[in-house]
């Protein structure tokens, strides 16, 4: 991955989606949450929400959030990566429930605040382990320069 490090970052947004499907699937059965994170990302296409179809929607989001965690490195650099990671996870779900939430009316993904922060935590700790991933696999000699 020393010359393709866009498709490094996708690879390894989507390895990280792993254990946050465990994790929200455990907060699911606990009834902290209604939907794991798979299943809310498989709502983007049908309004029930398939934990099948979650498999592959979720490393796509997983792959593009830390794409762009990615791309943005270029601007803002590769100094704690991980917090910034963080913040793109957050963000990235926060987008899937609020556009496909409550634009598209899906009350599927309408959860209580407990709910809200078991996922949007989830997200944000998947974000701070791609940043960990990217910043040892894709930017090791940056730092010993």
């Amino acid at each position: 991955m020393k010359h393709d490090k866009p498709l490094g970052a996708i690879l390894i947004g989507m390895i990280v989606v792993i254990p946050l499907e465990i994790i929200s699937l455990f907060f699911k059965h606990l009834g902290w949450t209604t939907v794991t994170n798979g299943e809310a990302c498989s709502m983007m296409f049908i309004p029930e929400g398939s934990w099948i179809l979650g498999l592959y929607a979720l490393p796509s989001v997983g792959g593009l959030a830390i794409f762009m965690l990615y791309q943005l490195t270029k601007i803002i650099g590769t100094d704690y990566l991980p917090v910034k990671g963080f913040i793109v996870g957050m963000v990235a779900k926060a987008l899937v429930f609020t556009i496909f939430g409550a634009l598209a009316k899906n009350y599927h993904l309408i959860q209580s605040p407990l709910g809200n922060y078991v996922i949007g935590l989830n997200s944000g700790f998947g974000g701070f382990l791609g940043g960990i991933l990217m910043k040892k696999y894709l930017f090791e000699n940056q730092d010993t320069k």
